[in-house]
């Protein structure tokens, strides 16, 4: 296993709500959800923060002696199903987070890192949803993580779902 550290989590949400702060300047928060509003909140305290990039310098210094043994990361992409669908805007915040959080905990380290990962089909669930791995790997590493995606569909192709074109 890679050497996630303890504070991935609060790193990956200070980023992720530092990012929304951001992206949301400049509008009118009026015609922004409130869920969006409460985001970029919480983001606006962590920007000066996340902008030094120690949390990612940090992250990159922890995964770099995972790779020099390691050429691909092979992980589920998701942790469990898609939440049901429904009224997501109407719910609070931190109902919100804590749905995608444990939803999608695997992408964060390589968002974070800027390094090279990629989501490749793999196969059904058992209700018919599609199911797909993640890989991940060093900087420079994305010929290693297509050539794995192409075995990958070779040893179990994707099944389409829509018609081709």
């Amino acid at each position: 296993d890679p050497p996630y550290p303890l504070s991935l989590g609060l790193t990956a949400l200070r980023h992720w709500t530092a990012g929304t702060a951001v992206d949301a300047a400049g509008l009118d928060p009026r015609r922004l959800a409130r869920r969006t509003r409460v985001h970029a909140a919480v983001g606006r305290r962590f920007l000066a923060g996340v902008r030094t990039g120690a949390a990612r310098e940090e992250l990159r210094g922890r995964l770099e002696p995972f790779f020099a043994e390691h050429d691909v990361l092979l992980t589920p992409a998701l942790a469990r199903r898609s939440p049901k669908a429904g009224p997501w805007h109407e719910r609070g915040w931190l109902r919100n987070v804590l749905a995608d959080t444990n939803y999608s905990p695997m992408t964060p380290p390589w968002n974070l890192t800027g390094w090279p990962a990629m989501a490749v089909p793999f196969g059904t669930l058992s209700s018919g949803a599609p199911c797909a791995v993640q890989l991940a790997g060093r900087p420079g590493s994305e010929a290693v993580l297509l050539d794995v995606a192409q075995r990958i569909e070779e040893l179990r192709p994707w099944r389409r779902t829509a018609e081709p074109a």
